[in-house]
């Protein structure tokens, strides 16, 4: 049903047209078709949502680690990585698969926050992954702090915090955790090879390991002054396994 308004425009429908107002002109648009889904993109409507929900519960497991100094769109573009991490399963139907019975490894080299990568700051391969004793291991090779990190100016000093959780989706649980933090600093020369192992995780487990650069500055007032913020938190995940 369409009606006059009071400067003479006609608003509403008239059998499969639209009227209404833009910007002082008249407009008349055919209504839009309703689409008719099929299963299949039913399922995949369904399973995109899915992806949506285990992507909160994997922010929210990390709450801890983030501390919300993320970029606004992280959690769509996290959400979009879990759901082509689980289009490369074609072994399952849609509407199937999930984060337990798909590989994940599609997540890792994600970044936290596209204001400032975690690759553009710290420029060696960190290595983590999961053993046959479902240990993660962080491996680092010999490095120059001066010339393999990028340190923002008049911050000198820095750590790098190495952390993982293994948890359930299934009832958002958090049923193991561990870290180790490395102290970094642009003075120091050579650091040597680094290696450390977690302990052993539980069974039937989503397994994650993610690294965060944290830059500071000391007085003797207050022992570290942090720069990371919402703006500034080179963060990334380095392995999505399952134990």
């Amino acid at each position: 049903m369409a009606r006059v308004t009071k400067n003479n425009f006609l608003s509403g429908t008239i059998n499969n047209l639209v009227f209404r107002n833009l910007n002082g002109v008249q407009v008349v648009q055919s209504k839009a078709s309703k689409v008719r889904q099929t299963q299949k993109t039913k399922a995949s409507g369904n399973e995109f949502r899915a992806c949506s929900t285990w992507a909160k519960l994997l922010r929210q497991n990390l709450s801890s680690f983030l501390l919300h100094q993320t970029d606004s769109y992280m959690y769509r573009r996290l959400t979009g990585e879990l759901y082509n991490a689980l289009l490369s399963n074609t072994n399952l139907n849609k509407g199937e698969r999930t984060p337990t019975n798909c590989s994940t490894a599609g997540l890792n080299g994600f970044e936290f926050n596209s204001h400032s990568l975690f690759k553009d700051y710290f420029l060696v391969d960190v290595q983590a992954g999961l053993n046959v004793q479902r240990q993660v291991v962080f491996n680092i090779p010999e490095m120059n702090c001066k010339q393999d990190m990028l340190f923002p100016q008049r911050y000198n000093n820095a750590e790098l915090l190495l952390y993982c959780i293994a948890f359930l989706p299934e009832n958002n649980t958090t049923v193991a955790e561990a870290y180790t933090m490395i102290e970094l600093s642009n003075t120091a020369t050579v650091m040597p090879p680094f290696s450390w192992t977690s302990p052993v995780f539980p069974e039937g487990c989503w397994v994650i390991a993610v690294a965060k650069l944290m830059y500071y500055t000391s007085d003797k007032f207050i022992n570290k002054n942090y720069l990371n913020s919402k703006a500034f938190n080179p963060a990334t995940l380095l392995l999505s396994a399952h134990s």
